[in-house]
């Protein structure tokens, strides 16, 4: 593409050296530059940048884009902006043609659902008879292609790429989980969204907004800033009526709203309900008539998935029918209160809950339908929200009748020490539960094991037939991060070792 036409689209603040006519590629990856191609200097939570312009230049590039001028590079174009991200996602939208104004797209963002939505809109779309990309936590796919995720949303300039791809291979929609980190650095700048659905918001990752009120006014952006911004016409803000943060969401004139929940202000209200281990029953009111609806999802928190699903398919104009089959076609998502299959009688589950409220929110729905007890095992990631550990182990003690606290992602931190601050939080709860303990009652128990493989197997083994054990905090994911070395380990193999090969 002609670099002036590049140019055209992008605030900067001044050129140096000479414009070449071409560039061939835009990168912000040192090591990926072919020649006639652009560098980006983006700033990473880590490293910037510009520490490889020079790696760059050696390997072909023609120009660089950055914050700063590099008198050492005298010989390639040096385009200066404030905000060199802001000029990726621009540069990348305009080289490959700008794909997401020629897809139907839906953004997800929230503390807790995201994934579930996705897949639940996905299903209800492909009913439908379209071919959607989904775009994730778990993994970026389309019809049978699958590519693990590195990040749940990807660099502005991947996710262009991606688009393009599927678009060339017959794509209609994209349904894309957006990240408060995403949203931070700016990754889905410049995507054209056709609708925004706002799940919930509850504490997480405070250590990377320091605030809820920052962290709220990021996921904000994407409702006041981005969809505004997108050149669809008859856009839509899908909001959660019954969360406190989502209702404070300010949408401006000229973008369309629809609420879901429970409330009487609801358009798509939830009116009946029953949730049992075997699934959900629930009917809707919504703008184009009542629904009854069945799910094999475990949990009355799916209810909200569920309604966020339906005003998605609503606003993309998809038939009652449609939207009743692909509900009842999503069985389950990969360490979503996956249910695992074992002969001794037991309700095992995985499930990636790792904040206060979802973990709240999974032993609440199998509390309200277990048969005996709740054997819960989790821990907390290292280098993360410190200010979650005791909350959550006050909430595991709270609901759960046997507690094992463990080891998730370390990182750098010691697990040990990770486990005592979740520790905390237990034996404060317990104090005040064994206020209420009498005689004919068994009181609530915890240990600490800090080997996951060893803590699932002593969940396992106290587990009896009738009991429910959740195994909390990783779900679909197949690693373990320590700090000077990341292994494979997942949970739901752990599980299925345990019971043997047949199962």
């Amino acid at each position: 593409m002609e670099i002036k036409r590049l140019l055209k689209n992008i605030q900067y603040s001044s050129l140096h050296g000479d414009v070449p006519v071409e560039v061939d590629g835009i990168v912000y990856d040192s090591r990926k530059v072919k020649k006639n191609y652009i560098f980006v200097a983006i700033p990473g939570e880590k490293e910037d940048g510009v520490k490889y312009e020079n790696e760059a230049v050696r390997n072909g590039a023609v120009a660089i884009v950055a914050k700063s001028y590099n008198p050492s590079l005298e010989k390639v174009l040096q385009i200066i902006v404030d905000d060199p991200r802001i000029a990726l996602s621009i540069l990348s939208r305009e080289f490959y043609k700008n794909p997401s104004a020629k897809l139907y797209v839906i953004g997800i963002t929230g503390t807790n659902g995201k994934t579930t939505t996705t897949y639940l809109i996905e299903s209800i779309f492909k009913s439908a008879g379209k071919r959607p990309v989904i775009i994730g936590t778990i993994n970026y796919r389309f019809m049978d292609k699958k590519v693990k995720a590195v990040n749940t949303t990807p660099e502005s300039l991947d996710l262009n790429i991606m688009m393009s791809e599927y678009l060339s291979q017959g794509a209609t929609d994209v349904i894309m989980e957006v990240s408060s980190h995403a949203i931070s650095q700016g990754r889905a700048n410049g995507i054209n969204f056709n609708a925004a659905i706002f799940t919930n918001l509850t504490q997480d990752h405070l250590d990377y907004h320091k605030t809820m009120e920052n962290y709220y006014a990021t996921k904000a952006k994407l409702f006041e800033k981005m969809l505004v911004a997108s050149s669809k016409g008859n856009r839509f803000a899908i909001l959660n009526s019954d969360d406190p943060w989502v209702s404070r969401v300010r949408i401006k004139r000229g973008i369309n709203i629809l609420r879901f929940g429970t409330s009487k202000h609801a358009d798509i209200r939830l009116t009946e309900s029953a949730a049992t281990l075997d699934g959900i029953k629930m009917k809707l009111s919504t703008p184009i008539g009542m629904m009854e609806l069945r799910s094999p999802l475990v949990g009355y928190y799916n209810i909200y998935n569920i309604m966020a699903a339906v005003a998605a398919a609503i606003v993309s104009n998809i038939s009652v029918d449609h939207i009743k089959q692909g509900i009842e076609l999503m069985a389950n998502v990969p360490g979503r209160v996956e249910r695992i299959d074992n002969p001794r009688g037991l309700y095992v589950f995985v499930d990636y809950a790792h904040t206060p409220d979802a973990l709240e929110k999974v032993l609440i729905a199998l509390s309200e339908i277990k048969k005996k007890r709740i054997i819960c095992v989790f821990g907390c990631g290292g280098d993360r929200d410190k200010g979650k550990r005791p909350l959550m182990g006050g909430i595991a003690a709270r609901l759960a009748d046997i507690t094992i606290i463990t080891s998730d992602n370390p990182r750098s931190e010691q697990p040990h020490a990770i486990i005592c601050d979740i520790e905390k939080g237990i034996k404060d709860a317990l104090k005040v539960t064994s206020l209420h303990s009498n005689a004919n009652h068994n009181p609530k128990v915890y240990t600490t094991i800090e080997d996951r493989k060893q803590a699932i197997k002593a969940a396992l083994d106290a587990a009896g037939k009738g009991d429910v054990v959740v195994i909390a905090g990783k779900g679909h994911e197949d690693y373990q991060i320590f700090r000077d070395r990341t292994i494979h380990f997942s949970d739901k193999e752990e599980i299925m070792d345990y019971f043997g090969p047949a199962h």
